[in-house]
């Protein structure tokens, strides 16, 4: 296979009259059309850090680039892959349109056999995240930032038998070994018999019984697991075997380990583990929402200086992001925007009932999962956060969300993030359940009077909220958002509301209530670092800003990350002791 990188400098304009634009035919998607006055971007990107005039655009903008085909076999299947494009995307090879897609944060391939040619090929983008058009999420709790923000490439294959969706597994066996399990589909493969494993110097090879997929194992000996604490990985290869040749071949870098709920417990090796977790809404002030190597491992490093072994985030990452994660042992929960669904009760074919918006809920799931499947540091996939649960059409949706999680992958743990208690028939469907609550804080900065004392925290709702939900379900429990607004540098000796004193104690406060329930196996500030949230109605302390991040927005730490890392440090040790 070939790989040919895409990235790089494109061709941009602003298209400012789309009505008048929009044609499957459009002129700008044109390999001939003249773009001398176009800019020339950054891809991966966002729009809002090209130019000052486009930080908050929402709307349609067109990107083109060029490339050259050398040399192209009659029999190759040529595919393009796309890491991410927020939200809404139509894609023109050659002037023609080959794909749409919709949904900002997953990847997604289009097959141009026969549409890429040999010489110049002209491939334009045209993309759309104006928020009138987006479905998922239905509300924006961060920043909407545009463009093609995650990597571009071409994939030749210049014979017709290729592996795609490959899945690898691994997991340790009680003798001190792995077994590794690939699972995939193929293309063509008239002439191929077979399909090779080799991990660690061993191999196996098992006959195609199958024309359209496979599905092989083997035992590997005196494995070292991969866990926080150890990121040991090997890697592992798969060949499709042509006679004597190797038709097509994919390496991952994979991690024996196993993840399970047991007694209560997240068990990770069979070890109890306790997700000592922050949740990352990623946005960094220097490129957005695109990942890049330097802001994301300066991340990385204050996570590991923190204490914690797991991350939760609201939208799947890229790859090289999962790829790091691996490498330096931190956990991840990942799920698709699908949050604040909150059709009114008594309103029926509400979206949960809608079948676009169920096709389009599935797709996402589906593209996250078939993309993160094969990290060890993926743990939980989440159905979803903070819906109406409670809705008579609720019910029905995140069933199939769930069983479609579950037919695409079932060695990880299946979640979802409720609103303050409120679970529903969630709690039936998954394996552990996510409680989102700000006790200690809306209920506080709704009601008070600035010119009144600030009153000691009281987090007693928490306490029985919690002791309802064990009554009725009897479910393990991750506490999955807590905490409040600190303005940076705002030091109270009386912890005003909004200082970080105030943020500092009432994390600490509620680790106090966790400690006090068995049933809650990891817990997940909200969030790691301070983000660009125009949701947030602007007032005193609001400025497009949520300040809810124990480091700032430039990732200088705030007392809360001290305070946390003091707790993480103290718990473990007597989390193992319950």
């Amino acid at each position: 296979m070939i790989t040919i990188d895409l990235n790089g400098l494109w061709d941009f304009i602003v298209d400012l009259d789309p009505k008048y634009h929009y044609s499957e035919n459009s002129p700008y998607a044109r390999p001939n059309w003249d773009r001398s006055n176009w800019q020339k971007v950054p891809v991966p990107g966002v729009w809002n850090k090209y130019a000052e005039r486009l930080d908050i655009y929402e709307g349609i903008c067109w990107f083109v680039r060029e490339f050259n085909i050398e040399s192209l076999d009659d029999r190759s299947i040529s595919v393009l892959r796309f890491g991410g494009i927020n939200y809404k995307c139509r894609i023109f090879l050659n002037g023609e349109l080959i794909r749409t897609h919709e949904g900002g944060y997953t990847e997604f391939t289009a097959d141009v056999t026969g549409e890429i040619q040999i010489g110049k090929n002209c491939l334009a983008i045209e993309v759309d995240n104006r928020a009138t058009h987006i479905k998922m999420p239905p509300c924006l709790g961060y920043f909407n930032y545009g463009g093609i923000h995650r990597n571009v490439t071409l994939e030749i294959h210049q014979k017709p038998d290729c592996i795609r969706d490959v899945f690898f597994d691994a997991k340790p066996t009680d003798d001190g070994g792995g077994i590794i399990r690939v699972r995939g589909r193929i293309i063509g493969c008239n002439n191929c018999v077979g399909i090779k494993l080799i991990c660690n110097g061993y191999k196996t090879i098992s006959e195609l019984s199958n024309r359209r997929s496979f599905d092989i194992s083997m035992n590997v000996p005196n494995v070292k697991l991969w866990s926080p604490d150890s990121p040991n990985l090997y890697k592992a290869t798969i060949q499709l075997i042509q006679g004597d040749s190797i038709a097509h071949e994919i390496s991952r870098d994979i991690g024996f380990r196993s993840i399970e709920m047991s007694n209560g417990k997240i068990i990770l090796n069979k070890k109890p583990t306790f997700l000592k977790g922050i949740c990352y809404l990623y946005d960094s002030p220097i490129y957005g929402v695109t990942m890049k190597p330097d802001q994301y491992m300066t991340d990385i490093a204050l996570f590991k200086e923190l204490g914690i072994n797991t991350i939760r985030s609201h939208f799947p990452f890229a790859n090289e992001f999962y790829e790091a994660c691996d490498r330096e042992g931190i956990m991840i929960w990942i799920e698709t925007p699908i949050y604040c669904i909150h059709p009114p009760d008594n309103k029926l074919q509400s979206d949960f009932a809608d079948p676009d918006f169920r096709e389009l809920a599935i797709t996402m799931t589906e593209e996250m999962i078939i993309q993160a499947r094969s990290h060890p540091s993926v743990i939980i996939y989440s159905l979803g956060n903070e819906c109406n649960v409670e809705h008579p059409e609720a019910e029905s949706f995140f069933q199939e969300l769930a069983n479609k999680a579950r037919e695409l992958d079932d060695t990880r743990l299946l979640s979802y993030a409720s609103l303050y208690c409120n679970v529903g028939s969630l709690a039936n469907m998954v394996d552990v359940l996510g409680i989102n609550e700000y006790w200690g804080w809306y209920d506080r900065i709704d009601n008070h009077d600035e010119k009144s004392p600030t009153k000691p925290i009281d987090l007693n709702m928490l306490n029985q909220k919690l002791n309802e939900l064990k009554h009725i379900h009897n479910k393990s429990l991750l506490l999955t958002e807590f905490g409040a607004d600190s303005i940076p540098n705002y030091i109270s000796g009386s912890c005003n509301l909004w200082s970080e004193d105030y943020h500092a104690d009432l994390i600490e406060e509620t680790f106090k209530i966790i400690r006090n329930h068995p049933e809650i196996c990891g817990a997940f500030p909200f969030c790691f670092s301070d983000y660009r949230d125009p949701s947030k109605y602007t007032n005193k302390y609001w400025d497009e800003m949520n300040y809810k991040g124990i480091v700032t927005y430039n990732r200088l730490p705030k007392k809360a990350f001290y305070r946390l890392k003091g707790i993480y440090n103290a718990f473990l040790s007597d989390y193992n002791k319950q």
